[in-house]
């Protein structure tokens, strides 16, 4: 049993850790990810000889098949790569962490993905020193995205366990790393889904804060305490709360405003975008073809869609986010309330990212996807036969 739970472990940890490298370790791009993964399914594939295939999958995978058809009227097949090997290391992705949670020990899955992720993470602040200097190199949307990946397994293990002190320290800290990272979109993506959660279960939302009071005010005294006392700290979470603060101003105008001058190119780019997949709205104008007209992306995953893939890769990749939503609505166990607030506001938060992101490769999103349908799946069938979610792995 200790042997296949520890097997259970390093699967998932290199699986985290791997993620957590591709964001800032550029000579680690999809090719070698997409490896990785292959010899980790390999491996959970002989051990469990089965794969986890769920209607989300499905859809992913039609997509990916789609955007292999969509080669035959590609003008650049080599800068279509850009989009189809991430595409094909998210199916992977799905493939290999639906089936570790199926299959495999859920505690020791979800606590392995959550230690590769804290090696991965300290690696990078041990080398690039974030977040009291900046990199020179620094992608903040990209760390910020590998910190919200590592605040969703957080949150999803300190369900799982019913830890509240591994989900309010840890937790607090990734939202303090997220907020240095100065990543508008993601910090307004965090803010809109706590909103979302507040304003659907708030009566569930009210029973958890009133239980987690003390705890919860001790830790962010704790942490406002170590924050102050470090001035470098200081500066760059200030600089984050004010991008913040300037993008909601930025959404309000709908305008340029002093300190962002993105705005309208931005709005220049997705509108590009949609007039341009007017000229061919069923299939789109082939893969990457608005990098390969305009040199960059649309930064909106709808734009990019429809003027690549056409309605039909938009609707290929949105139907997934809708059938995560029924999938919520359908879980009605109170025992899954607590995972369904964690599921909802991450969905909203990636929902608003992906307005100004390609997210239909986005890897991170990739496991969020697989984790969240398939603990929703598990749970209501255990909730059927009366366990509890904890009970049923007790």
């Amino acid at each position: 049993m200790t042997l296949r739970l520890f097997g259970s472990f390093a699967l998932a940890a290199i699986a985290g850790f791997a993620l957590t490298v591709n964001a800032y370790v550029e000579s680690f791009h999809s090719a070698r990810l997409g490896v990785v993964l292959v010899i980790l399914v390999l491996l959970h594939l002989l051990r469990y000889p089965r794969v986890l295939f769920c209607r989300e999958f499905a859809l992913y995978f039609i997509f990916v098949g789609y955007m292999a058809v969509a080669l035959l009227w590609t003008a650049n097949v080599e800068l279509a790569m850009n989009t189809l090997e991430p595409a094909v290391d998210f199916a992977l992705l799905l493939i290999l962490f639906g089936s570790l949670v199926t299959y495999h020990d859920v505690r020791a899955v979800l606590a392995g993905t959550f230690g590769g992720f804290l090696i991965g993470a300290a690696i990078y602040t041990i080398t690039k020193g974030f977040p009291l200097t900046y990199p020179d190199d620094f992608s903040y949307n990209a760390i910020a995205q590998m910190y919200l990946f590592g605040l969703f397994i957080t949150l999803a293990l300190g369900w799982y366990t019913r830890s509240r002190i591994l989900s309010l320290s840890i937790g607090l800290l990734l939202l303090v790393h997220i907020t240095a990272t100065t990543s508008i979109k993601t910090n307004l993506g965090i803010v809109l889904g706590a909103t979302a959660v507040g304003l659907m279960y708030f009566k569930h939302l009210l029973r958890v804060l009133r239980r987690n009071t003390i705890p919860l005010v001790a830790l962010a005294g704790m942490m406002a305490y170590a924050v102050v006392s470090n001035d470098a700290l200081v500066e760059r979470l200030q600089v984050g709360v004010d991008r913040v603060a300037l993008g909601v101003e930025v959404l309000s105008a709908q305008g340029e405003l002093t300190g962002y001058g993105g705005f309208e190119e931005r709005k220049e780019w997705i509108e590009e975008g949609l007039k341009g997949a007017t000229k061919n709205p069923l299939f789109g104008n082939g893969i990457e073809a608005f990098r390969d007209r305009y040199g960059i992306t649309s930064h909106s995953t709808p734009a990019d869609l429809l003027y690549n893939t056409g309605i039909t890769g938009f609707l290929l990749f949105y139907a997934i986010l809708i059938s995560m939503a029924w999938r919520l609505v359908r879980a009605r166990d109170k025992n899954l309330d607590s995972f369904r607030a964690l599921v909802f506001g991450a969905l909203v938060c990636y929902s608003f990212i992906s307005l100004s992101a390609p997210l239909h490769y986005n890897a991170f999103f990739a496991v969020y996807i697989a984790i969240s349908t398939t603990l929703l799946v598990r749970q209501r069938s255990q909730a059927r036969s009366g366990l509890s979610p904890i009970d049923a792995h007790a």
